[in-house]
This record gives C-alpha cells, sequence and structure tokens, in this order.
C-alpha cells in the first residue's frame, strides 16, 4: 500500500499552515443581554424598538500616551451581530501602561448602520480596563434596556 507516503504527504502540508493568530497587542471581549424596561429578556434583537442589528464595541484611551484614543473607531471588526450576545476583537488593540486605561461601552446600531441614540436604547456607562499585550480583556456583560416592538407581542417580550 502507499498509504504512508500519503500521510507523510499530508501531514508535511498540515504542518505549513498557519495556526497562530496575529498578536499586536490585546484584545477586549465583551457580552451582552437586551432587555425590555420591565426586565424581561428580549430574545430577538429584531423585537427592540428600534430593531438592534448589531452591538458596537467603543473604547477610548484615558490617560499617557493612549489619551483620547479611539482603536475601535471605524472598524467593522468592533462590531458584532447583535444575536451572538458575545464578540471579541483581533488582538490590535494598543496595551495600556501605567496610568492609562480605556473606557469600554456599547453602542446599539441599527439596521441601516446607525448608531441608536441613548434616548431610544439605554446602555450603561463605560467601565474602565487595561489592555494588556497578547492577552484578552474580558468585560461583564452590558444590558441594553429597550422597548419592545409593537409586533413582537407574546412570549418574546410582552409585559405582564
Amino acid at each position: 500500500m502507499h498509504t504512508r507516503p500519503l500521510v507523510a504527504v499530508l501531514a508535511l502540508a498540515a504542518a505549513l499552515i498557519p495556526a497562530c493568530v496575529s498578536i499586536n497587542g490585546g484584545a477586549v471581549e465583551i457580552s451582552w443581554i437586551v432587555v425590555a424596561p420591565d426586565g424581561r429578556g428580549i430574545t430577538d434583537c429584531g423585537c427592540a424598538d428600534p430593531a438592534i442589528s448589531k452591538v458596537r464595541l467603543v473604547l477610548k484611551g484615558v490617560g499617557g500616551a493612549i489619551d483620547g484614543a479611539t482603536p475601535c473607531a471605524g472598524k467593522a471588526q468592533c462590531d458584532f451581530a447583535c444575536q451572538r450576545q458575545t464578540g471579541a476583537t483581533a488582538f490590535d488593540i494598543p496595551p495600556t501602561g501605567p496610568g492609562e486605561s480605556y473606557e469600554v461601552s456599547v453602542v446599539a446600531v441599527d439596521v441601516a448602520g446607525n448608531a441608536v441614540p441613548q434616548s431610544a436604547i439605554m446602555t450603561p456607562a463605560p467601565i474602565l480596563r487595561q489592555v494588556v499585550g497578547g492577552q484578552p480583556t474580558e468585560v461583564e456583560a452590558f444590558a441594553l434596556v429597550a422597548p419592545c416592538a409593537p409586533s413582537c407581542n407574546g412570549s418574546l417580550c410582552a409585559p405582564q
């Protein structure tokens, strides 16, 4: 049989495939839930009013060399499908140094790609976190408070 040479070629080919992630900084990992004002969960992001298409991670540097930096601004990697309820950036967020941190917050994004005003869907105040190169920075789950869409009655988010 000629299976040994085939296995050897496949093993060599597999070894040549890059298996590492490019690390040029730290990563930030977030999670969220969408709840109605009465505290019940909205299980379908389309049932928020207005509907939430994505959740955008917002990072703003505070202090030192990163003061005012916004490493997520305009980057698609910081927009996550709402239904996923979790998301993480690539390892390219500049690490924080002594006396530096990032304000971490989220913004609801509508189907047109626009940020939903805080008056329509409430999001928590920013949380301060440090970012370490080569490591993920995890943040507690954010709760987005949104009214229920009138078309989503029943068990998805109807008031009791």
